[in-house]
């Protein structure tokens, strides 16, 4: 779990290389279904989206904005953007898309958007990567027409809290971790981010039952078996030492303990959605 020789793009190659054959066999598809419902594309609308993966969200909002809309989509991972690549080759819709391999959080560096906005910029099942959410969202701006909106959603404080409980372990050994949630405590966390950037928050949407799993419950005889399930997903690839495993389980356990009520761990099976102009 020594991630410090990774940065916040070569994690998310790491992971999204690993999964990408799979990754829309999963509950994924479904999902953008509903976050596309939210973000309400309209029929010539000019979409930014960033991470865009599989494409899942693109040939969405392809169908949304019609032949004199167009779609701009950017991933880090090239085993993910491929799949994107073949689906526009097979699929050639009406609407003008183009796909770039490129670090969402570094849009300023892409030439082909020099001088472009946007009326809207998505960002789904992603942001929670990112390390620098106040930067991100403040330079995400810049690419927005006045008035365009930005449509992100991020994990509830209590979801995948295995996950969240590894995170807080791993910064207490001071070591960098795949995903950034701590700061996540409420559904007003994110509104304050937004907010300091220069964006009015129009709507908040409370997704439950993203996985079809429902809320899960461990209790704490199963704090051993969940440490060796969560470091052995694509999150982790390998505790370094003994040593290291050592001193992170027991961190996990301290941490778990903090987050149980009641002796038990929850993890919400639900997301945010946000939808926020830019003023």
């Amino acid at each position: 779990m020594d991630f410090d020789s990774e940065t916040q793009a070569t994690s998310s190659q790491r992971m999204y290389t690993a999964r990408a054959d799979n990754y829309e066999n999963s509950f994924h598809p479904d999902w953008t279904k509903r976050f596309m419902a939210v973000a309400d594309i309209q029929p010539g609308e000019r979409v930014l989206i960033l991470a865009c993966g599989t494409g899942l969200e693109v040939f969405s909002a392809a169908d949304q904005v019609g032949d004199t809309g167009e779609i701009v989509g950017l991933d880090v991972t090239e085993a993910m953007l491929n799949k994107a690549r073949e689906k526009l080759e097979r699929l050639k819709p009406s609407a003008n898309i183009r796909l770039f391999l490129h670090d969402a959080t570094k849009l300023e560096t892409l030439p082909e958007l020099e001088g472009q906005s946007f009326d809207a910029i998505l960002c789904s099942s992603a942001f929670v990567l990112f390390d620098d959410p106040e930067g991100v969202v403040a330079r995400w701006r810049n690419f927005l027409r006045p008035g365009g909106r930005v449509v992100i959603d991020i994990t509830h404080e209590d979801n995948f809290k295995i996950g969240l409980i590894l995170e807080k372990a791993a910064k207490r050994l001071r070591s960098r971790f795949p995903s950034n949630r701590s700061w996540i405590t409420d559904k007003n966390s994110f509104t304050k981010i937004l907010e300091s950037a220069g964006y009015v928050v129009d709507r908040i949407e409370l997704m439950h039952d993203i996985s079809g799993k429902g809320d899960t419950y461990y209790g704490m005889d199963q704090i051993d078996e969940q440490f060796e399930h969560v470091t052995s997903t694509s999150l982790v690839t390998s505790l370094p030492t003994e040593e290291f495993r050592d001193q992170a389980r027991a961190l996990f356990h301290e941490e778990w303990k903090k987050a149980a009520v009641d002796g038990q761990v929850v993890n919400v099976d639900a997301l945010y959605i946000y939808v926020a102009r830019r003023t």
